[in-house]
């Protein structure tokens, strides 16, 4: 390679490589091939297979052998086994299918991990653990680089999110925009960025678990749909020493909405070291999880429009009782908690200086608000419409009969954006952001400076 080239690009990392294969959506992991050993206080069963790692029916391990020992056919496989893998204990199992040739004495079995998989010695503590993030939105940072066959592809994948314990770098694979249209049109899964954890003090893998729980729920609030970080490696002087394969709790394809932009800039970091010094305190973090949780539910419709209604404003009651009664102390003793839930709304925007109207490109709310007095201004509506769903009389199921939709669709974004301006208040973000609320036909006419600058 030219001398000259490699000059140029002697300065951009490498990109992160991932820490298992997976090159098309959904595609079968090879985890190992081998022999095994299944155990319980019954019985003890050495089978010689394979494993994987299936995405459907069912996300997880699974693994399929031929038995090498004396086995009884009438075992009972509703009790879960050990998988051992060269004497280590590597995770809980169920049997869930056993066959014997037509020809030959054989047996097989086929089994599922019941959730925990990890391949190694788990309790060596490292410095360095890798992972993979699949179904993650686009984002833009820094730059890295991938050689190939001497030749060297550059591009702005690089993101980094650094704290006081360890940093964070995030590499968005260089083909991701083809992957990302391979999974728009085959749906489930596709590992779409590597990454690592670069840890301050060694810790092992159920240590470093912590730190992960802090990060996944951080990514999630930027993604707007649930993601984990997955297949994590721990390895020291570039020798892998365990993975883990476990079965985590990332979601399926979906396009969501949400407020990030797709370039990373330093207000991004801000919020992530006030997210993960929040995590700290059990009852922070216990309202991160729970109202990320509801953000999450309500952001992808996961109770259609009127469940996801409902979601929503138990994430904006939420943020209420933490921000405005715990944390501020605006209103204290019965006060706080007489108060109805359109004036709670109220008082949680003023903390946020938006006001109580209805944004102009919600037409059909702005509509309903002129034609009648019923309703003052979008906290109200917001209120009575959730009311009007949770409550079964007669004149209530009648109300929500009359509303269309589009109508209930703008109370639910009108909803979430409040609970996104809420989350990024309380982490004293300062930059930009995507108004979901702005129907402008064009992405970068929908940024916006959050309303308390």
């Amino acid at each position: 390679m030219n001398d000259n080239i490699n000059n140029i690009f002697e300065n951009i990392p490498l990109i992160t490589e991932l820490p298992v294969e997976m090159n098309y959506p959904n595609e079968i992991i090879k985890i190992y091939e081998g022999n095994y050993v299944l155990i319980n206080d019954e019985n003890e069963i050495k089978l010689k297979g394979i494993i994987e790692y299936h995405w459907f029916p069912e996300k997880g391990a699974v693994f399929k052998g031929n038995v090498l020992s004396e086995l009884d056919f009438n075992l009972d496989s509703s009790k879960e086994f050990s998988l051992l893998i060269n004497n280590l204990d590597s995770g809980k199992v169920f049997i869930t299918n056993r066959k014997i040739g037509h020809k030959t004495d054989e047996f097989e079995l086929k089994g599922v991990f019941i959730k925990d998989f990890v391949l190694g010695d788990s309790s060596i503590e490292v410095k360095e653990i890798s992972f993979s993030l699949a179904n993650f939105k686009e984002l833009h940072g820094s730059p890295v680089k991938r050689v190939l066959n001497e030749n060297i592809t550059t591009s702005q994948n690089r993101i980094i999110f650094k704290n006081e314990n360890y940093k964070l770098v995030l590499d968005k694979l260089i083909d991701y925009s083809v992957r990302k249209e391979d999974l728009k049109l085959s749906g489930g899964y596709l590992l779409l960025y590597s990454g690592k954890l670069l840890l301050n003090k060694s810790l092992n893998l159920e240590k470093a678990k912590s730190f992960f729980s802090c990060i996944n729920s951080f990514l999630s609030f930027l993604n707007g749909r649930r993601v984990e970080t997955t297949f994590l490696q721990g390895s020291f002087q570039n020798e892998i020493l365990w993975t883990d394969y476990s079965n985590y709790s990332f979601e399926i394809f979906k396009q969501a909405t949400s407020w990030t932009m797709s370039r990373f800039d330093n207000e991004m970091n801000d919020i992530f070291v006030n997210f993960s010094n929040l995590w700290k305190n059990e009852n922070d973090r216990n309202f991160l999880k729970s109202v990320i949780h509801w953000y999450i539910e309500s952001n992808n419709n996961s109770g259609k429009v009127e469940g996801s209604i409902i979601m929503a404003q138990t994430a904006l009651e939420l943020i209420y009782n933490w921000l405005v009664i715990e944390r501020k102390k605006l209103i204290k003793g019965g006060d706080a908690n007489n108060i109805s839930a359109a004036n709670k709304i109220r008082l949680l925007l003023s903390q946020l200086s938006i006001n109580s109207e209805v944004p102009g490109s919600f037409s059909n709310l702005n509509e309903l608000i002129q034609q009648s007095s019923e309703y003052s201004d979008a906290p109200d509506v917001i209120v009575q419409i959730r009311n009007a769903i949770i409550h079964s009389q007669m004149d209530k199921r009648n109300k929500i009969t009359t509303l269309s939709l589009d109508l209930k669709y703008e109370v639910l974004d009108l909803c979430i954006w409040y609970i996104e301006m809420s989350i990024l208040y309380i982490l004293n973000y300062k930059g930009e952001y995507m108004n979901r609320c702005n129907k402008n036909l064009y992405p970068s006419n929908r940024v916006e400076k959050v309303p308390w600058l």
